[in-house]
């Protein structure tokens, strides 16, 4: 851009209008000529400043910090325009970051030069120093309003944040929450009722139930609405571990209390101290360990294998099993005084056969539970598939519900969603079979699976088959005549 075009740029500014010709062209004298591309920052917000800028060509866009890296624009300058009023005022650092719209030709004036050519000039300045106040209005309104924007956008995440933080915890609620034992049942709604009351009391609590039926449910949820929620909830299956193993993991070990002990280890006891242990199947407890598990329950005291030093920990214990435990107790494989330790709140826990009115309602909740873990839409269970699940006893109780329902999931195709009785396992189909047509039905069924096995695994042999079968090959196929099984074992007898 030649010298004319710029003093011609200038002198259309308002407040130079009134400057002769040899003060702007002395202005010019003393300034710089600034190109910057697209997105070049001009002026860095919080650095020292002492220029002004007159804009020859192109747009800029001023932009102020609101929250760490976040800017905000607040104001944009065009041709004939100028920016940097603060340097007018001082050389502090500036108050807003300048940078390149499009393509930006700018005039670089020092603040002293650009005071004194218009301050030479009364009107000038009185010109300057309106402009100067009403960019300084300009720029306040634009923060205040690009802080008002943030102050709302902050107030809609917020909200956000509290809807997702309830979402969460009524999630945990029916994870961890008493409503996590589904069922509306009588006896459900007993059960919810004695453990709402038990998480209030500090009290032992002894579960009872079969295998499946929802006791670890009830244990957490008892530690999660108890007074001691803050501590951690601590579980060990007595079952599954060795005696000697059972102890360490109970009351820790020191370095080199026995082979493999590398170094010191602290016991569940110790780890749940201000929470809940869940010592579940303490009916297989060792009778070696139930004596060491009664002195800590009477005083809160317990010793590392292979050290002399007393550790006391507060905790709750809340214990489970599927065994009689007074039974237990008579043929002397459970000790009588421990019983009475851990047997203060007593829950027992109804099998799901003795409560099939809340199978729809465990089918629903478990149904939506798998697919959403899954990212699938849920299964539409057909009429004769949910008869038969409801005929079903389910000595498994929940769990086998459960592994069910995952199961189907698993066999049928992501865009199937109606599932029939026929994709049922066959000890539902079975015991479907029982119901609707009794042994005579469940025997044909299960000859017919057996058979279907044989030859499958045969390659449709029938030969082979029989000898798998242990049967003479006249034998099967009068079988195969009778059940209607071709050689494939499926339709119609082959002649």
């Amino acid at each position: 851009m030649d010298r004319l075009t710029i003093l011609d740029r200038l002198h259309a500014l308002p407040f130079l209008r009134r400057l002769p010709p040899s003060r702007i062209d002395r202005l010019v004298s003393e300034s710089e000529l600034r190109v910057l591309e697209p997105g070049e920052r001009l002026v860095e917000e919080g650095e020292g400043g002492d220029c002004v800028f007159l804009v020859l060509d192109g747009e800029a866009v001023i932009r102020k910090r609101l929250s760490g890296d976040e800017e905000a624009p607040i104001a944009r300058r065009g041709p004939g325009d100028w920016i940097g009023e603060m340097a007018l005022l001082d050389a502090g650092p500036r108050s807003a970051s300048v940078v390149a719209r499009d393509r930006l030709t700018v005039l670089e004036v020092p603040a002293r030069t650009f005071i004194d050519a218009v301050t030479a000039e009364p009107e000038a300045a009185l010109d300057l120093l309106r402009m100067v106040t009403a960019r300084l209005r300009e720029s306040d309104r634009a923060t205040i309003a690009a802080l008002s924007a943030k102050a709302e956008a902050l107030a809609d995440e917020n909200r956000r944040l509290a809807h997702d933080v309830q979402r969460l915890a009524e999630a945990l609620d029916e994870r961890s929450g008493f409503e996590a034992f589904v069922g509306e049942s009588e006896a459900a709604r007993r059960v919810r009722h004695l453990a709402r009351r038990a998480a209030r009391s500090p009290l032992p609590v002894l579960l009872l139930g079969e295998t499946g039926c929802g006791k670890e449910i009830l244990a957490r949820a008892i530690h999660a609405t108890s007074e001691r929620a803050r501590g951690q909830f601590v579980s060990i299956n007595c079952a599954l571990v060795s005696e000697a193993l059972l102890e360490s993991e109970l009351f820790g070990h020191a370095r080199g209390a026995f082979t493999g002990a590398m170094g010191a280890k602290p016991g569940l006891v110790e780890v749940a101290d201000g929470g809940t242990l869940f010592l579940d199947e303490i009916g297989d407890m060792p009778p070696a360990l139930q004596g060491a598990l009664l002195r800590f329950l009477e005083h809160g005291e317990s010793r590392r294998l292979g050290e002399t030093r007393v550790r006391r920990s507060d905790v709750r214990i809340v214990a489970a099993t599927h065994r009689d435990l007074d039974a237990a107790v008579a043929a002397g494989e459970f000790r009588r005084d421990l019983l009475y330790r851990l047997d203060v709140i007593r829950i027992e826990i109804p099998p799901l056969r003795e409560r099939r009115e809340d199978v729809p309602l465990l089918l629903a909740e478990l149904n939506a539970r798998i697919a959403a873990q899954l990212g699938r839409p849920p299964l539409v269970l057909a009429d004769d598939a949910l008869e038969a699940l409801l005929a079903h006893p389910f000595p498994g109780n929940v769990r086998e519900l459960e592994n069910e329902l995952r199961r189907l999931y698993a066999l049928v195709d992501p865009g199937e969603r109606v599932v029939g009785r026929e994709r049922l396992s066959h000890r539902i189909l079975e015991a479907d079979a029982v119901g609707r047509g009794g042994y005579a039905e469940a025997l044909r069924a299960f000859k017919v699976r057996t058979i279907e096995r044989a030859l499958r695994e045969s390659g449709g042999r029938p030969a082979e088959a029989a000898r798998r079968l242990g049967v003479h090959r006249s034998n099967l196929a009068r079988m195969m005549r009778e059940l209607g099984l071709r050689r494939d074992g499926a339709g119609p007898p082959a002649p």
